[in-house]
């Protein structure tokens, strides 16, 4: 099975961004099986630019199935947003059900199959795992997301009624709940998120400004619920990490081909 994989658009309605995405998933895409948009569609979370990314994307590619899950600026919400009683968490479900609105698989409501693969699908989420410990930081000096100059922008447009680990925690309970559903089902499993779920997947560099922000890459966690089921999930497909960073390239973790598409250039990636 071949997916043409792609994410972190960060679209912000520049229209000509639109075309030269439709040109590229027409040259790389044409010979797929499935499409797997990996989060972060849109740069400001809000819905009418996710439905002009998603509208383009699906015309390219109809009738294929395109599955999507969210990143974390398609969770961001604006104060105007905030003043109508919207959260992250409620944008959370507004995105999901406008992709299923759309004609697209939101793998978040739950698994889907092909033939005799199945997938799953999360934004996932960090717990602060992949805090370094050289910088000597405590848990809450990550929780600030601010250091020196540099603010991670959740700080400001992810607004949640709960922590970022209990968020985490209800996050990957439903990812295992959705693996547990099709397992027995299915020959092999692929696993779609946003954020990553391996500690050796992201990229430290031993400078202080760049490392702390590591820490909002991922979580462990995930890591450890995919390596338990790790007799069936044969791949991982990832966004998120990307400036500075290599993306459109795939690593073994654990015997698990872990793949970075965090470009809106497409990347073909085969289920072994």
């Amino acid at each position: 099975m071949r997916i043409c994989c792609l994410g972190d658009l960060h679209y912000f309605g520049v229209k000509k961004d639109l075309e030269m995405l439709a040109r590229n998933i027409e040259s790389a895409c044409s010979e797929v099986n499935a499409v797997a948009l990996v989060g972060d569609l849109t740069g400001s979370g809000r819905l009418s630019l996710l439905e002009e990314v998603l509208s383009i994307i699906r015309g390219v590619v109809d009738p294929l199935p395109i599955l999507v899950v969210p990143g974390n600026h398609d969770i961001y919400v604006v104060d105007e947003e905030v003043s109508r009683g919207i959260n992250s968490l409620l944008k959370l479900n507004l995105f999901n059900e406008l992709v299923g609105r759309l004609g697209c698989i939101a793998l978040m409501k739950g698994p889907y199959t092909i033939n005799d693969v199945g997938f799953v699908g999360s934004i996932g989420w960090y717990d602060y795992s992949f805090a370094p410990d050289w910088l000597g930081l405590s848990i809450e000096d990550f929780r600030a997301k601010s250091f020196g100059l540099y603010t991670w922008a959740d700080r400001d447009y992810v607004k949640l009624p709960f922590s970022d680990e209990e968020f985490t925690l209800m996050l990957l309970n439903k990812l295992e709940e959705d693996i547990k559903s099709i397992y027995s089902s299915v020959e092999k499993i692929v696993v779609v998120l946003h954020h990553l779920p391996f500690r050796k997947l992201v990229k430290y560099e031993l400078r202080h400004e760049w490392d702390y922000f590591s820490a909002f890459m991922g979580s462990e966690a995930f890591g450890y619920v995919i390596k338990r089921y790790s007799d069936k999930v044969k791949l991982v497909l990832h966004g998120h990490q990307h400036d500075g960073v290599e993306t459109n390239k795939c690593r073994e973790v654990n015997r698990i081909k872990c793949c970075n598409c965090a470009s809106p250039y497409p990347m073909i990636v085969e289920v072994d």
